[in-house]
């Protein structure tokens, strides 16, 4: 019986890798057999991730993503072994707290940059037929873009640019075989983190508690399988249970 959760014959480019969600995601897929390439901009934690990986054919890349010449020579690197892609995980970005009298214009630009300009630009980067011969995208958003809270303007606009853009992108890729969609985490349990009353706050609105971000990283590893091959341009909510 065939396993449709075998990546043994995927390869997987991950942004964001180095820490959070993204470097989880790492982790996950390669226990399920992936061949991963680690984006980051830290190119010392994402050593740290390749060294908890399985396998060995795993390439790093550390580049600044809001550089737009950098993603072209990222998926360069990334097929510099002669194996395309087969899917792509966007999950570098920044989760600011930012009032609205500090709200300032060159804020919103560098959060916009990272957030949603750059996984524009990685998709585009994606379709290229030099890269993929199709595949899926995950593009981890948050359910701060449909539920935001104080403080989260620029952050939730942000997270709900990707949400339309990946919905209106499944029409043009779909052509290429290509699948994308976005997960919405609530709030997920940070790395080496214990509970205190502040965390236990935050995520109070959940009825199933706070979010352990293996979790996550398995839900991402569903919607890039062939599992999922009838779904694309879905939001999906991860949020445990959140009112």
């Amino acid at each position: 019986m065939i396993n449709p959760l075998d990546f043994s014959n995927k390869k997987i480019l991950v942004t964001g890798a180095s820490s959070g969600i993204g470097k989880t995601t790492a982790i996950y897929l390669s226990s399920l057999g992936a061949s991963l390439v680690l984006h980051g901009r830290n190119k010392e934690r994402l050593y740290e991730t390749k060294e908890l990986l399985n396998g060995k054919n795993h390439i790093l890349i550390d580049a600044d993503l809001t550089e737009v010449d950098n993603a072209g020579d990222l998926f360069e690197q990334a097929v510099s072994d002669g194996v395309k892609l087969n899917g792509l995980v966007y999950s570098a970005g920044i989760i600011p707290i930012i009032p609205l009298p500090q709200l300032t214009r060159e804020k919103m630009r560098a959060i916009m940059d990272i957030n949603f300009y750059s996984y524009i630009e990685m998709v585009r980067q994606f379709a290229k037929n030099k890269y993929t011969n199709g595949g899926s995208i995950v593009a981890v958003s948050s359910v701060a873009s449909v539920q935001p809270e104080a403080c989260q303007t620029i952050y939730s606009a942000s997270k709900s640019a990707v949400n339309a853009a990946t919905q209106s992108l499944s029409f043009e890729l779909i052509k290429k075989n290509i699948r994308v969609n976005t997960i919405f985490p609530g709030v997920v349990m940070p790395e080496n983190a214990t509970v205190d009353d502040h965390l236990a706050q935050v995520a109070s609105p959940q009825l199933l508690g706070l979010i352990p971000s293996n979790d996550v990283a398995g839900a991402i590893a569903f919607l890039l399988s062939d599992m999922a091959k009838f779904i694309t341009g879905r939001n999906l909510y991860f949020d445990a249970g959140r009112f």
